[in-house]
Order: C-alpha cells, then structure tokens, then sequence
C-alpha cells in the first residue's frame, strides 16, 4: 500500500479491523498494527511510504513448528507448540501443545517437511500459524532459528541451534 486510495480499496474487500505491516525491519510484533480505521491507517502511511496489509484472522490460538533439514533432505521435526505472544513478542511456548488433535498435529507436520523439502532448505526453519475451527493458516516463515523453539535447549535431545548447525 502506498497511498489513501489502497487503504481505502483494501478496507472495503476486508472490512475493519486489519493488520498494516512495514516490509522491513518488522520482527516480533514491531512494525504491525492492528488499524480500525482510515484515520490511522493514513497516519502510519504518511511516516512509513510503504506498508502491506493482511485481513484480521478470527483465531484460536497461536502455533508453531520447527524443522531442521540437511542438504541432502534429512529431516527432525520437533513437536508443535502452542505459543503466548505479549505486546507481538513470543513470550511462552508450551511443547507438544495441549490438545492439539492428532490429525492436525500430522497435517501441519506434512506441512513444515512439503515447504522445507520444495525450497530445499538447509538448516532450522519455523512456521507459525494461527489455528482456526476448520485448520490453520500459515502466517509466518522463518529460515533460521526462531524464538518459537527456543524452548528445544532444554526441552529436546538435540536443540535448534545444534540442529542448525548439523545441517
């Protein structure tokens, strides 16, 4: 988005609220906010000449995985975890995540392991995303260790920095 005009298409397709980021220098919750109307969603414009906006999500809860593969495509995937954000910031991730189904849990391991195997990642790599009744939604990549398995130092036989190291 860089003018009135994009924000105002944008706003009639998804209605209020929805979320504005900056395409840079955004990391854990700095560069988001959630607008709730034209007025902020302008003021923000008129300091940053470029921002990307995302429809609001009606979620759950937040989850997370991580997986670590080599160049020849060996894969770990560690449990799913429930995160608890704080002001944008991950605060808790509570792993495995408390009664996540089955079926679920599989599907977003089937996920991780497809993207990771597609872009032939070498290294650690997170997903978040946020559950919702009918599945969950994909919000966020990240190719390279992550907060959100930080967890793994003392709760995983080999941890996320190790992992990534060994790829």
């Amino acid at each position: 988005m860089t003018s009135v005009a994009d924000v105002e298409a944008f706003a009639a397709r998804v209605g209020y609220p929805f979320i504005l980021k900056t395409p840079r220098g955004g990391y854990d919750g700095k560069g988001v906010r959630v607008i709730d109307s034209l007025d902020e969603a302008v003021e923000w414009l008129n300091e940053v000449p470029q921002l990307l906006a995302e429809e609001k999500v009606d979620f759950t809860r937040e989850l997370a995985v991580m997986v670590g593969r080599s160049p020849m495509g060996q894969t770990a995937v560690w449990p799913v975890v429930e995160t608890w954000q704080q002001n944008g910031v991950c605060k808790e991730a509570i792993a495995p995540a408390p009664d996540l189904r089955d079926e679920k849990a599989r599907a977003i391991t089937e996920a991780i392991l497809t993207v990771a195997g597609t872009l032939e990642v070498t290294g650690v790599m997170a997903m978040e995303m946020f559950e919702t009744d009918e599945g969950f939604l994909i919000n966020e990549f990240a190719m390279r260790p992550h907060n959100t398995g930080h967890w793994t130092q003392d709760g995983a036989v080999t941890s996320q920095f190790e992992q990534h190291l060994r790829a």
